[in-house]
């Protein structure tokens, strides 16, 4: 390309755009399977999240002799933190690592297993975790718009959290 003076005008050939336009097209092949694996990565980590939220309050509910649960809302696909008061009333915690949790907008709950209260697909419903050391057991079951499922499975004498990448189903012991 030079100039006009030079009687070429300054513009870009068709073999030009076409390289341009394979390197672009190269580019995009390999972003964009990057791209599908999102909605994995936002499953696995908000599985990830919560379960730091359940050992974080195992630990908490035992340290402070206080009863605690960790709430549910299935409907908003939301969690947060409550504790039992001076005066025997649950209240929202305030603590930075008890505050509420929105699932990201492609993951939800599917339902919720407690042994107290059985499964639970709609509504509000919580985990209990009591101020002498244990949680009450309970199945976590999120799934995404690409029909991935996660299964949080909660110990109750450990506060550790086993994480499934499938549908597990609660088994009660007798």
């Amino acid at each position: 390309m030079s100039h006009r003076g030079n009687g070429i005008e300054k513009g870009f050939t068709l073999i030009e755009l076409s390289v341009v336009l394979l390197i672009l097209a190269v580019l995009l092949a390999f972003l964009t399977p990057k791209f599908r694996d999102l909605t994995e990565y936002d499953i696995k980590s908000s599985s990830r999240r919560l379960a730091g939220t359940i050992r974080h309050l195992f630990d908490k509910a035992a340290i402070r002799h206080t009863y605690y649960r960790l709430n549910y809302d299935l409907k908003k696909d939301e969690y947060w933190v409550t504790y039992l008061d001076e005066s025997k009333e649950f209240k929202e915690d305030s603590a930075v690592l008890s505050s509420r949790v929105r699932l990201p907008g492609n993951i939800h709950f599917e339902d919720i297993v407690t042994q107290g209260r059985g499964k639970v697909y709609d509504g509000e419903t919580f985990t209990q975790f009591f101020p002498h050391g244990w949680v009450e057991e309970t199945i976590i079951h999120l799934g995404d718009k690409r029909e991935r499922h996660y299964s949080l499975l909660v110990m109750p004498l450990t506060g550790r959290v086993r994480i499934y990448d499938r549908y597990i189903e609660f088994v009660e012991k007798r």
